[in-house]
């Protein structure tokens, strides 16, 4: 059983939480790029974000054999840790979108636990065919093929030779990860799904989003907010307005 001391980071708890958000970082990222976002939330609502092995405090942790691992590490400790007594919201941005969607099928077949929402953003839908070998580009064009996405916070690190030495192996092996993962069959959830896309995103456009449509047997929304790949981080405050049923603890809003 995973530990979830070692695979979850609490940016907020509060002593009566109506919601659980659970937040996925996007490739090359770790848990620290949601934590701005507890100040935004409503009162009786916990951030949480999962750790992924090798990066910020899990530096020295192995990489994950693959994304199908990662998930079941990751699902293991959500059941342990935070169980399902209190209403539990997945979001996953870009990379984080699909382990968020393999979680909640892990969650959902393996431990019981039904999500109240899945949120998918910026990140093109399950049968679709994403871009390929980005993994083994040379350090310069991967890093020209992430800028050409948008501006992501602290992009800036990598023009410092030290902490490009820690980031671009993240980064690389998450794009291992995504690239070497199947695409098919899609995995059903339950729990409703909220897809998000940025407007001016031409890695996931709006097109490419509709197919997520086929990974839930709940309900389903798509959703466009001013952006590009990275709108979240530029656009924090729209995107949670349009979570604050469920964030209010609503849990049947989106059912």
């Amino acid at each position: 059983m995973s530990d979830p001391a070692q695979w979850l980071r609490a940016h907020r708890t509060v002593p009566d939480p109506a919601v659980r958000l659970l937040c996925f970082p996007h490739a090359g990222a770790g848990p620290g790029v949601y934590r701005p976002w507890a100040e935004d939330l409503p009162a009786r609502t916990e951030l949480w974000a999962p750790r992924y092995p090798g990066r910020e405090d899990r530096l020295v942790h192995p990489f994950a054999l693959s994304l199908a691992q990662l998930a079941d590490e990751i699902a293991d400790a959500v059941a342990a840790g935070l169980g399902g007594e209190v209403p539990l919201a997945l979001f996953g941005h870009s990379m984080g979108a699909v382990i968020a969607h393999e979680v909640t099928a892990r969650l959902e077949n393996l431990h019981g636990i039904r999500p109240v929402l899945l949120v998918v953003s910026a990140r093109e839908g399950p049968s679709q065919v994403g871009p390929a070998g980005l993994h083994l580009l040379d350090d310069e064009e991967l890093l020209a093929r992430t800028r050409s996405m948008g501006m992501q916070p602290h992009a800036d690190a990598y023009a410092d030779p030290e902490l490009r030495d820690l980031l671009l192996p993240v980064l690389r092996d998450d794009c291992r990860l995504l690239e070497n993962h199947p695409s098919v069959p899609v995995t059903r959830v339950r729990a409703p799904v909220l897809a998000v896309a940025g407007r001016d995103d031409r890695a996931s456009p709006r097109a490419l989003m509709t197919s997520w449509s086929e990974a839930t047997s709940g309900g389903f929304r798509l959703l466009e907010l001013p952006g590009d790949h990275f709108y979240l981080f530029s656009h924090t405050k729209e995107l949670l307005s349009e979570l604050m049923p469920v964030l209010s603890g609503e849990a049947r809003a989106w059912q």
